[in-house]
């Protein structure tokens, strides 16, 4: 079979599709990945076969001073208006010959492209949050101890305002294709047997949702890692030390975090790793407690650490909760916020720290928390130990291959 994928995001939006598209080859079927042009070179070194499409994710990310104002949000907001008008434009070319189409993260025109076209159309959704809920609310709400009522309204309230936007603007090309109008968009983006890649020992569907779904599990990629002897000679020079970083979020925010991950890493007697994906220096560049690390693999990493300090992703989530390891998580913006409250939940870690509250004293609070607190410590090992990210893999391909 012929397969497009597509995505529009950051590395956690693509990873998955890549280890996706990986592993359909594998099975023999002819797969194209499409997503940001940043992210092409790296999915070809990989043996993906895949199309660059869209705008420079990670540019438009690292212009951002933080990922909290309202600024923030607002370019956001017509950096999706213009990937939509993108999508609509590109795409339709690129599907044509496809049996099977499958889309994720902000891939919003797929499911009516396909439809125009006649084509076999899944999404894949890495977190149940984009189900409405009485469980969890709408995905810009931070606050996920709302009552289920609270909730609910939270869910009609975003899909009556959306009208005038996300559905307005696919309603739009839909007169132009000639399709009836959709009432919801996101309903119609998330499709009929949608695909929900996120870990049950993190996350369960909610049993309220009513839309059709298979959750499978995270589609973790097997990265390869160049030789590391530093990081190697830090890692043996002592106890496990901390983790810390924060994906794909703003890296001058994130510049601004180190003296305080490192002053709270101290004072609870740790070493630290920080993730650091920008170039400028830092005082602590030299210090002997202190270990920067760029692009190195997750799943590799967070056995080796204590505990993991990082935003929420739903990647990050999951390569923390398969490794067994403590997490701390300090969301930033949507899913992120949902996540934090299920690791802690489901006892794999603190209360979650959000960006805007983030304290020293908070953060030296939660990893004592991880670290001396033997409940937490044994639940993250135990559920580490009972995901089968190789099974999650094998059981989405099989899923899709079930479209036909």
């Amino acid at each position: 079979m012929r397969i497009v994928l597509a995505t529009c995001g950051s590395r956690g939006d693509v990873q998955p599709m890549i280890a996706l598209s990986l592993a359909l080859q594998s099975a023999g079927h002819d797969v194209l990945l499409v997503g940001p042009p940043e992210k092409a070179l790296w999915a070809r070194q990989l043996g993906c076969s895949y199309m660059k499409f869209g705008r420079n994710v990670t540019a438009f990310l690292n212009n951002m001073k933080d990922a909290i104002s309202l600024r923030t949000n607002m370019a956001a907001i017509f950096f999706v208006r213009q990937e939509l008008y993108s999508q609509f434009k590109i795409l339709p070319p690129i599907i044509k010959n496809a049996d099977l189409v499958i889309g994720s993260s902000l891939m919003f025109a797929l499911s009516s492209i396909a439809q125009a076209m006649n084509i076999k159309y899944r999404y894949i959704a890495f977190t149940p949050q984009l189900f409405p809920s009485g469980d969890h609310p709408f995905l810009t709400i931070k606050t996920q101890t709302f009552p289920r009522w609270c909730n609910e309204i939270s869910w009609k309230t975003a899909s009556l305002l959306d009208k005038f936007n996300i559905t307005f603007l696919i309603n739009r090309h839909r007169k132009k294709m000639g399709l009836a109008p959709i009432d919801n968009a996101w309903d119609h983006i998330l499709g009929d047997h949608t695909i929900v890649a996120c870990d049950k020992e993190v996350a369960r569907v909610p049993l309220d949702v009513k839309k059709t779904f298979v959750q499978t599990g995270y589609l973790h990629l097997d990265l390869p890692s160049e030789p590391q002897p530093d990081l190697d000679r830090f890692l043996e020079n002592g106890s496990k030390p901390i983790y810390a970083g924060f994906g794909s979020m703003p890296p001058e925010d994130q510049a601004k975090n180190i003296p305080l991950l490192v002053k709270a890493a101290r004072r609870v007697g740790k070493r630290i790793i920080i993730a650091k994906f920008w170039e400028e220096s830092s005082e602590h560049k030299f210090s002997r407690d202190v270990f920067f690390i760029k692009n190195y693999p997750h799943l590799k990493l967070f056995p080796k650490t204590a505990a993991v300090i990082h935003h929420g992703g739903a990647g990050t989530t999951a390569a923390a909760a398969i490794s067994g390891v403590p997490q701390v998580i300090v969301p930033h913006i949507l899913d992120q916020y949902f996540h934090g409250q299920k690791i802690y939940r489901s006892k794999m870690g603190p209360k979650s720290i959000w960006r805007a509250k983030l304290t020293a004293d908070k953060l030296v609070a939660a990893l004592e928390n991880c670290l001396c607190n033997p409940k937490i410590k044994q639940t993250a090992k135990k559920k580490g130990e009972s995901i089968n990210r190789n099974k999650s893999l094998q059981l989405t391909v099989k899923t899709i291959e079930q479209s036909f």
